[in-house]
């Protein structure tokens, strides 16, 4: 069975036996130096092994031949030469190494860890204000903000004698990570940076996460009752009069195939990935998210997990609704864009387009998420089991904490350029909208259009 949470902290289960498996071709595994010197060993063992034995035949009939070891020893008795080859010849130099190769866990010891002098927290704050940003991910007066809001969590208290790294380290290491893409995130380049080891490395990101994550129910909140009518109000100037929210799916693609159900997370863009269900409100601020899901489910079906489908009266008042693509279906409370056929209508279309323009908000938060937090254009974390999709889960659920933290006091992120494309819609098989809900399109659709 396969889980997924949401941030209510409930979790949902999903069959992955049902969900649809790719075509793929499956990559070719890495293979390490030692599989590799084996099998070098064992080819060039074979090739001198014929060699000699070729050698042998030819110095018997008395035919001229590649001078080996046996027969330079002993060059008129075939027989001792034959014996010599097989004891002091290359071929049994090959073996002879072959053999220790494959009984030795390594080609050599490992190399211990090389660390440079130390991390300097003085020189990164030395650093002008768009240099520490563009490392950090925020200004120095949000790292400060963030770091008195961890810095008692008891995941930093540490009772062994091995002291912990300074908390400001673990948290600017943290930042950094969770804003760098590709190589550049990569564990050894940060175990060089910071002066520790790989495998501090990854503890230290998973207290950092662990302790931002124990403010997901401050900073990740669906709106109460004012605050859906202050969003309301905002609409309402555009149309959309009892909208609260918007809602839209991404997908965080994986840097490798999965080593667990990997063909369930191939996607629709021929990628591993994540999806994540994200909505937001009309201030960009993320009020509630579902992910851990694999890459290859609709947005619809992911949606349908959540405790807002679920249970709708507990987050929407009678006639409230959130805008969305035409990927989901039309409910009482989700109000989609028209699909093909329906769309051709000028009616219809016109109507896509006010949704269109009021619902970019949330295409623009994804891409400021992803724009500041880059770690989420490509994960680098390994996906082995149920426990590294909790990992992810908290991964990218700290991120959206961060961003709805940072914009609270006005640390904003400016790049849009990362903003999410317009796809075309994953198709999800939905039941016919009730007459409440057709009603509801028809009331909305004659005040925007």
């Amino acid at each position: 069975m396969y889980k997924s949470s949401y941030t209510n902290n409930s979790i949902h289960s999903v069959s992955l036996e049902t969900l649809p498996v790719p075509n793929t071709i499956a990559k070719m595994p890495k293979v390490s130096s030692r599989k590799q010197a084996i099998k070098d060993l064992y080819f060039m063992w074979l090739y001198s092994r014929i060699q000699e034995n070729q050698s042998n035949l030819a110095s018997l009939n008395g035919i001229p031949s590649t001078a080996t070891y046996g027969s330079i020893i002993f060059p008129n008795n075939v027989l001792l030469s034959a014996q010599c080859n097989r004891i002091h010849g290359r071929s049994a130099l090959y073996l002879r190494t072959l053999l220790h190769t494959m009984n030795s866990r390594y080609l050599g010891r490992p190399l211990a860890h090389l660390l440079h002098p130390g991390f300097n927290m003085e020189w990164l704050f030395s650093m002008r204000d768009d240099d520490f940003k563009q490392s950090m991910r925020t200004s120095k007066e949000g790292f400060h903000f963030i770091y008195n809001k961890i810095k008692d969590h008891q995941v930093f208290k540490n009772s062994s004698n091995s002291k912990q790294v300074p908390i400001s380290h673990q948290l600017a290491l943290t930042l950094e990570r969770l804003g760098s893409n590709g190589n550049a995130g990569s564990v050894g380049k940060f175990a060089r940076n910071f002066n520790v080891g790989r495998g501090t490395v990854i503890s230290i990101s998973r207290r950092v996460l662990e302790a931002i994550n124990s403010y997901e129910k401050y900073y990740i909140q669906w709106p109460n009752q004012n605050r859906r009518y202050e969003i309301s109000q905002v609409m309402r100037q555009e149309g959309f009069e009892e909208c609260v929210g918007f809602i839209d799916g991404t997908n965080f693609p994986l840097y490798q195939k999965p080593a667990w159900q990997g063909e369930v997370f191939f996607d629709r863009k021929k990628v591993y990935s994540i999806n994540a269900q994200i909505l937001c409100d009309c201030d960009k601020n993320i009020t509630a998210i579902i992910a851990g899901w694999p890459g290859s489910c609709a947005d619809a079906m992911v949606y349908r997990n959540m405790g807002i489908y679920r249970n709708p009266r507990r987050f929407f008042d009678k006639g409230q609704y959130l805008l969305l693509d035409s990927a989901y279906p039309l409910t009482d409370h989700l109000l989609p864009a028209f699909k093909a056929p329906a769309s051709n209508l000028q009616i219809n279309s016109d109507f896509n387009f006010c949704l269109a323009k009021s619902r970019v908000r949330n295409k623009h938060t994804i891409g400021i998420l992803k724009g500041r937090w880059a770690s989420l254009k490509q994960m680098r974390l390994q996906l082995n089991g149920q426990e590294d999709i909790n990992l992810y889960v908290a991964w990218i659920k700290a991120c959206c904490i961060l961003h709805n933290m940072l914009a609270n006091i006005k640390d904003s992120w400016d790049d849009l350029s990362e903003a999410e494309k317009h796809d075309p819609p994953t198709r999800y098989q939905s039941e016919a909208p009730s007459p409440s809900a057709e009603e509801l399109m028809a009331r909305v659709k004659a005040t925007c259009v």
